[in-house]
């Protein structure tokens, strides 16, 4: 269950030295980002630095020989696929008269599409991979990446949802001066 705290300013003051996973002494610290787009456009961004120890560090960055394999197999498929697409549409565009780009007089040009095309292709499925990846995770390192997050902010307030209720009013209590501590 996570428990919400919400706080004024841009500065939070987090318990004295503790880890915000495990209440251990805090070693490091760790930067966490938010961005919200405006109605207005652009966006807004809000860091927040959190106290850490060295092992929960470790188990956030942590990956599951069965996630390590997953990645590999699929970063080795994603390329594959993108060269086959790549090398399809250098092959394809020969016989194509594509006006006045005359892609199918230039070999120049067809590769460079056909490089392109594979780049993307290869990048999108890279990235759908890793999210897909994060399934493999262990149940420490799930735990270490939900112990703390940003839930919302504005101009004025940040909410921080925390994983551990005690963590979460030990923060609270060393807010105490804050208006909406």
């Amino acid at each position: 269950m996570s428990h919400k705290v919400r706080y004024y300013g841009d500065q939070a003051t987090f318990p004295a030295g503790a880890c915000v996973h495990c209440l251990r002494p805090a070693t490091q610290e760790l930067e966490l980002t938010r961005v919200k787009q405006r109605l207005s456009g652009g966006y807004l961004a809000r860091k927040v630095r959190v106290p850490f120890c060295e092992v929960c560090l470790a188990l956030r960055e942590a990956k599951t020989p069965r996630q390590v394999r997953f990645e590999r197999a699929a970063a080795a498929h994603s390329l594959l696929l993108a060269l086959v697409v790549g090398g399809y549409l250098y092959v394809t565009t020969a016989s194509l008269n594509l006006g006045p780009w005359g892609l199918g007089e230039n070999g120049f040009w067809r590769a460079l599409l056909g490089l392109l095309s594979a780049q993307v292709v290869f990048g999108l499925l890279y990235l759908l991979a890793r999210s897909w990846a994060r399934h493999f995770q262990s149940a420490d390192t799930r735990a270490a990446l939900r112990a703390v997050s940003i839930a919302d902010f504005d101009w004025e307030t940040t909410t921080l949802e925390f994983a551990d209720g005690e963590y979460a009013e030990r923060f609270t209590q060393a807010n105490q001066g804050n208006p909406l501590g």
